[in-house]
């Protein structure tokens, strides 16, 4: 059995004295610390996910920026693509029309140089006539 006596009253005042003490100079000072430090882990965990976001919507920008680039670089290529079909297709026109050109010019011309040569040729008939005739008759004619 517990006897209650001066000894107990005095145990728990000394009790009570180092639960102040121990209060005000351990207990204070480490919850102190462990809360700043717990504030210092929220806090860096706070900026690690500003950061975070941060970079997200930066790299987010970056990709709308280099899909619209892309998207220029597209359009700019399909246009001169679509250009140079263009030219191209005016050149081969251009080519085919110089082409039928100098073949009709060089149609043109053979007709005119048989032409020529046929007259040449009526012309020259008679005398050549003549002559083969005197060949063969052997005489003049």
């Amino acid at each position: 059995m517990i006897e209650v006596n001066a000894t107990l009253f005095i145990q728990w005042g000394i009790f009570v004295a180092l639960m102040v003490f121990l209060h005000f100079f351990l207990f204070k000072p480490v919850l102190r610390v462990v809360d700043a430090r717990q504030a210092k882990v929220e806090g860096t965990f706070a900026s690690a996910e500003d950061l975070q976001n941060r970079a997200k919507k930066d790299q987010d920008e970056y990709q709308a920026k280099l899909d619209a680039s892309k998207e220029k670089l597209f359009a700019r290529t399909a246009a001169i693509r679509e250009s140079s079909a263009k030219e191209s297709k005016g050149l081969m026109e251009r080519a085919r029309e110089e082409a039928l050109a100098q073949v009709e010019s060089t149609k043109e011309r053979v007709r005119h140089d048989s032409e020529i040569v046929r007259k040449e040729l009526v012309a020259s008939v008679d005398g050549l006539a003549r002559e083969i005739a005197g060949k063969i008759l052997e005489r003049q004619i």
